[in-house]
């Protein structure tokens, strides 16, 4: 009986961690390719929803690892900008559609006096985040957010003001959900269910179980 759990955790484990099986499709690849250029080249009125779809079917990485975000976080806390912009800006060049290095970089550079930096960063994050919320509610299935991975997931919630306290997966018409019980704690902590679809962090899953 405990192959099952077992197994369970580590498709929970895969899920929170980068994975760059199961990708590189051209056509996405060449279309993120030049939605990227548009977008660094300061043209903020691309579409960032198919900015994330095409980088997850794309063969370049589209979240930042764990491990490397809480040495940014820590020279921020340390007032360390200038050694934080040059590493979150090392990142970016890996992985750019990771709302949180845009954070990290909003706020390096807004310490460093570099306000047109800043205001980039700022506008992406924004375009980013506002992409998986697009205008919907996440109250149900069939208004879920659509997420290209759960780290999106937990930083779309953070800058909700929520804070997740419990986790599940529910399926419904061949689709994957995340049901997030969450507290709201921009509305003295109100308990709100957040559901998420995962299609397509469940098919990256599936693609590294079948090679």
């Amino acid at each position: 009986m405990k192959r099952p759990r077992l197994l369970w955790k580590l498709a929970i484990l895969l899920l929170c961690t980068p994975l760059a099986h199961g990708k590189d499709n051209p056509a996405a690849t060449a279309s993120y390719e030049k939605a990227l250029q548009q977008l660094k080249s300061g043209d903020l009125k691309i579409d960032f929803k198919a900015l994330r779809i095409d980088c997850a079917a794309s063969k370049y990485e589209c979240e930042a690892d764990p491990d490397q975000i809480k040495p940014l976080s820590s020279l921020l806390n340390s007032k360390k900008f200038d050694q934080a912009l040059k590493k979150v800006n090392q990142l970016l060049e890996k992985v750019f559609v990771d709302a949180e290095l845009h954070y990290i970089a909003f706020i390096a550079n807004s310490e460093s006096g570099n306000k047109e930096k800043a205001e980039f960063h700022k506008a992406v994050l924004r375009g980013l985040l506002d992409s998986v919320q697009e205008n919907k509610h996440g109250q149900s299935e069939d208004d879920a957010f659509v997420v290209i991975n759960v780290r999106e997931e937990y930083t779309f919630l953070r800058f909700s003001h929520m804070q997740v306290t419990k986790q599940s997966l529910g399926h419904k018409e061949g689709h994957t959900y995340d049901i997030m019980v969450c507290q709201d704690t921009s509305n003295k902590g109100r308990e709100v269910t957040v559901y998420f679809n995962v299609d397509i962090p469940t098919q990256r899953l599936i693609d590294v179980f079948t090679k």
